[in-house]
């Protein structure tokens, strides 16, 4: 009798933590934040070609003032373009050159844009960085982690139960109702809120090729991978018909996501 409830008890505990894990974890991918979240710290740092000028207006990282997504894995440099000319401006690429000189170029998907992020962490962290990307960075690789062993732990489980008699198997009847209706529930908020975020991300980002009216003032964000260390943030088009290039040296940057040296 005692090996017959051993079974279930275990796989409900199992389901549980599960449960727990797939609404904190997998779907906090794709929430905003909250809507009393932090401010972004005004920048104002400009660089001047004329006719244009380029402002830093804001710069919003992981987890930092500004986030407007939970768990944002990206750089987003808030921008204003503004053209003092007579002739309209045109921008048709944007670059942010990291520590290793190496340029980036904005995303226009943000999941897309996430997986690369991931795969220059990885590269940045072979050439011997120190990376530091925020709070909760580790405990978002346990939880995926998590989520695989408790999948085959699940299915040793229910294997188990099975064969374990009468009681086990009528508890095992009820728990995968349960789990579908977790399931189900969880995929449809994921699908709601990743839409709100693809919505939310396509509203800030400025798109190129991009033209400016004489007079007129552009604003928006380019969304970069995230990327330690960036030396300087490098537009180019046209003004008229004459080359454009805008630079704008990021020095006060140069310890973004690098951890602080340790003191000796």
């Amino acid at each position: 009798m005692r090996r017959a409830f051993q079974a279930p008890i275990a796989v409900i505990t199992i389901l549980a933590l599960g449960f727990a894990q797939s609404g904190c974890v997998t779907a906090k991918k794709y929430r905003l934040a909250k809507p009393d979240a932090t401010a972004a710290k005004p920048l104002g740092w400009s660089v001047a070609s004329p006719p244009a000028e380029l402002t830093l207006a804001e710069l919003i990282v992981f987890k930092g003032p500004g986030s407007w997504k939970r768990e944002a894995r990206w750089d987003e440099y808030m921008v204003r373009i503004s053209n003092h000319g007579e002739q309209s401006l045109r921008i048709d690429s944007a670059e942010l050159i990291d520590l290793l000189g190496q340029p980036q170029v904005p995303g226009v998907d943000p999941w897309k844009l996430e997986k690369l992020s991931y795969t220059n962490w990885d590269k940045y962290g072979k050439t011997g960085l120190k990376l530091l990307a925020g709070a909760g960075a580790v405990a978002l690789y346990v939880g995926a982690a998590y989520a695989v062993a408790s999948a085959d732990l699940l299915a040793t489980g229910f294997g188990g139960a099975a064969a374990s008699g009468g009681a086990a198997v009528t508890m095992l009847n009820v728990i995968p109702v349960l789990a579908l209706v977790d399931v189900t529930t969880v995929a449809v908020m994921n699908h709601n809120n990743k839409k709100k975020v693809g919505a939310e991300f396509d509203r800030r980002r400025l798109a190129l090729p991009l033209t400016i009216a004489p007079g007129a003032t552009t604003e928006g964000s380019f969304f970069f991978p995230m990327t330690p260390g960036p030396q300087r943030l490098v537009l180019k088009g046209t003004a008229g018909e004459a080359p454009l290039e805008l630079v704008l040296e990021l020095k006060q940057l140069a310890s973004l996501h690098l951890k602080p040296k340790e003191k000796k």
